[in-house]
C-alpha cells in the first residue's frame, strides 16, 4: 500500500484550562475524579484511561475530554492552534 494524503475529521471536544483561578473542585468534577492535584509542589496529573497512564500537566495547560471519554493535557499554544470555540448557542458536550 502506498502513502496517501488524509485530513483529520472534525472532532468536537470538551476542555477546561487549568489556571490558578480554577478551583480544584471544578477540575475534579470535570475529570470525574481522575486527577491528582498537589498544589504545594505544583505537581498535577490526569489519568488517561485510554493509555492506562498518569500524564503530568501544568498551570495554563488545557485538560481535554476526548471522543472516547479519555482525559489528556494539551499546552495552551498547541490548543489554540488546533481548536476553536463552538458557537455560544451550542450545548457543551457531556
Amino acid at each position: 500500500m502506498s502513502a496517501a494524503a488524509y485530513r483529520k475529521k472534525p472532532v468536537e471536544i470538551t476542555a477546561m484550562q487549568w489556571t490558578e483561578g480554577v478551583s480544584c473542585r471544578e477540575l475534579i468534577d470535570f475529570t470525574n475524579g481522575l486527577v491528582q492535584l498537589n498544589d504545594v509542589d505544583q505537581q498535577f496529573r490526569v489519568y488517561d484511561r485510554l493509555h492506562d497512564t498518569w500524564v503530568s500537566f501544568a498551570y495554563g495547560d488545557w485538560i481535554i475530554r476526548g471522543v472516547q471519554g479519555e482525559f489528556y493535557p494539551c499546552r495552551d499554544d498547541v490548543f489554540t492552534a488546533t481548536y476553536e470555540p463552538l458557537r455560544a448557542t451550542r450545548d457543551v458536550i457531556a
